[in-house]
This record gives C-alpha cells, sequence and structure tokens, in this order.
C-alpha cells in the first residue's frame, strides 16, 4: 500500500519529490499549489520531516477508510446476492409446486 511504501522512505530528497508530488496532484487552483511548493521550498529539515510524517499519517487513514468502505460494500454486496438468492429459489419452489399441483 502507499503508507507502506512512504513509510519506507529514508532519504530527504525523497521525501521531498514525494510531498511535491502530492501537492502538485491535488485538485486545487494553480496558484495555490505554487504557494505550497513555495512554502516546501523555505521549511528545513524538521519541518519537512513532520510534514511528511503528517501526509503518511493522512494517505493511511484514506487507504483505512478505502479498505473499510470496500470491506463495508462487499458484504452488502453479498449479502443482497444471498437474499437474491434466496427469492430465486422460493420462485423456483412455488413454480414447482406450482406445476405438480396443476399435473
Amino acid at each position: 500500500m502507499i503508507f507502506d511504501f512512504l513509510k519506507k522512505q529514508k532519504n530527504i530528497t525523497n521525501k521531498i519529490k514525494i510531498i511535491e508530488v502530492m501537492i502538485l496532484s491535488l485538485n486545487i487552483p494553480i496558484e495555490q499549489k505554487e504557494l505550497y511548493m513555495w512554502a516546501l521550498s523555505i521549511l528545513d529539515n524538521f519541518w519537512l520531516e513532520r510534514l511528511y510524517i503528517k501526509l503518511s499519517k493522512f494517505a493511511n487513514e484514506l487507504e483505512e477508510e478505502e479498505l473499510k468502505n470496500i470491506w463495508n460494500n462487499n458484504f452488502y454486496q453479498i449479502s443482497w446476492m444471498r437474499k437474491k438468492e434466496a427469492n430465486e429459489k422460493k420462485r423456483e419452489i412455488n413454480s414447482f409446486s406450482f406445476l405438480i399441483s396443476n399435473l
């Protein structure tokens, strides 16, 4: 997952590049991206590291939420499919009963 990749990064240069990619991929106006990039250029290593940790935690939370949503949706689909299969089976039995009673 993305969080695992982010945790493995040790080199500050790689971390800066990753932060830049994250900023550039945001769905915000270009002017705001430029301000973030400028702010990034004036941060020292301590604050860059803190920013990287916060962004990593944010990515982890997003991944966990997405996995939770996938799990919930799959559970709903499976339960819906079981209900649908049960209704189809009930119709089959009823139609079979109807056939038997008409014979």
